[in-house]
């Protein structure tokens, strides 16, 4: 199957001038036949009507078909004398098979073919009864034209053909050329639209009144999606919302249930594994919520100058004391300073470097890199793993994703953290990437230009 729409197209129009030359060369060779045919009898009953030419010895030859064209076979057989020859008096046979002429005058004259001595005549003539004034000539100076004719069309065709096929692969191409534009502006209306402008007043309108349809129909999915989003979006932050001010109050009770309890009771236990559990769904309802408002397009940020050294040289210390057992490296450079949302790449940095810590092996390590150029910002988080998902690299980001559970059950997480790093990253313009190599080490990085 031809892929190039470009090919397809001038494969189509060149099959078609070959379908047209070979039908036109075909049935040229019919209609042609028939219409000298017409023009030969037309012709001889010019002739015929003119007296003259029976009242001299010989017919005067005065045919003017094809600019002028003599038949030098032409005979005449008069009807007020006797047959000079035996053409003329094979005309007088009641055996020959007569048909009407195409013409005005067509109960007047008649016509009719005779072989005789291996030539074929091209005979008309004249109803006088009880004999007929009649005119034959050679078929084969008929065919002669014919045979010229078709020289001519070769002649001319052999010349114009390259032509031809040159303008018919340059209109070709320019007829694709100009589809694929069309479509190329419609593929980018398509590609521009996400939720920020899914509810635009000035609707996309086509160039070609063909295509407005399809336009309309996508205009109208973009504001079904619009409403769905915002449902959607609605209902996240709704209840995330909702739900957060009843898991304060619980988380409360909770700690106050641990405060009044006996130490190392079964209730003190009990309140605090209820305590660990209310504060991990305040985490994820507030994840939502960040998340409703990144899909909504509400996330708004407050830009502060943030000095991203600070923020990374204290996550490494901290890790040396939190945990001893893991081998903590880095290569920070100096007064990086960032223009961002401090709360949210402060976010952004601890959820990448929690995952680190999680999904680590026994006596593993950490790698903490950040390097700044004039226009070029890259943060990154390595780490060791083992029994790293195939499919993580690409669906890390999605929701609620936590690669395969016999190797996460164990480990604590909602799924949300990297996809709430990925809209982090975003919303800032930067772009976040996460790779594992042949001895899975595990790399997340964050680059933004400015």
């Amino acid at each position: 199957m031809i892929k190039s729409f470009k090919l397809h197209i001038i494969l189509q129009l060149i099959l078609l001038l070959c379908i047209y030359i070979y039908i036109n060369r075909v049935f040229s060779q019919y209609l042609a036949f028939d219409f000298i045919q017409d023009k030969v009898n037309t012709e001889l009953i010019e002739l015929l009507k003119d007296e003259r030419i029976f009242t001299e010895h010989n017919v005067q030859s005065k045919t003017s078909f094809f600019s002028n064209t003599k038949f030098n076979s032409l005979v005449k057989c008069s009807a007020t004398t006797e047959p000079q020859n035996e053409l003329c008096r094979k005309f007088e046979q009641s055996t020959i098979d007569w048909s009407d002429v195409h013409s005005p005058d067509s109960k007047t004259f008649k016509f009719s073919k005779l072989s005789l001595g291996g030539v074929v005549w091209h005979v008309i003539c004249k109803n006088n009864k009880p004999r007929d004034d009649c005119l034959a000539i050679d078929e084969s100076e008929i065919n002669l034209v014919l045979a010229t004719t078709w020289e001519i069309r070769d002649y001319v065709l052999s010349r114009v053909l390259p032509l031809m096929a040159f303008l018919l692969i340059l209109v070709s191409y320019y007829l694709s050329s100009h589809i694929i534009n069309i479509i190329n502006k419609i593929k980018k209306i398509i590609s521009n639209t996400d939720i920020k402008n899914l509810n635009l007043e000035d609707q996309s309108v086509s160039v070609h009144d063909e295509f407005q349809s399809f336009i309309d129909v996508f205009n109208d999915l973009r504001l079904r999606l619009k409403a769905s989003f915002d449902q959607a979006s609605r209902f996240s932050a709704e209840a995330s919302h909702e739900l957060r001010t009843p898991l304060t109050i619980l988380r409360g009770y909770a700690e106050r249930g641990i405060k009044n309890s006996v130490e190392n009771s079964n209730e003190q236990i009990q309140f605090i594994l209820m305590a660990e559990e209310i504060e991990r769904l305040i985490n994820i309802t507030d994840k939502l919520l960040i998340l409703a408002r990144s899909d909504a397009g509400h996330l708004d940020l407050s830009p502060s100058l943030v000095n991203l050294t600070d923020i990374f040289e204290q996550l490494a210390l901290d890790a040396e004391i939190i945990n001893p057992d893991l081998r903590i490296s880095s290569n920070i450079q100096k007064k990086v300073l960032w223009e961002c949302d401090h709360q949210l790449i402060h976010q952004l940095i601890y959820n990448l470097y929690s995952n680190a810590f999680k999904y680590n092996t026994k006596n593993g390590w950490i790698h903490f890199a950040l390097s700044q150029s004039s226009n070029l910002l890259t943060l990154e988080i390595l780490n060791s793993s083992d029994n790293v998902s195939v499919d993580l690299p690409q669906k890390a980001f999605d929701r609620f994703y936590r690669g395969e559970e016999s190797h996460t059950r164990k480990i604590e997480g909602t799924g949300l953290g990297l996809s709430l790093c990925k809209e982090i990253a975003k919303i800032h313009g930067g772009n976040l990437t996460l790779s594992v190599n042949a001895h899975q080490h595990v790399s997340a990085k964050f680059s933004v230009n400015f």
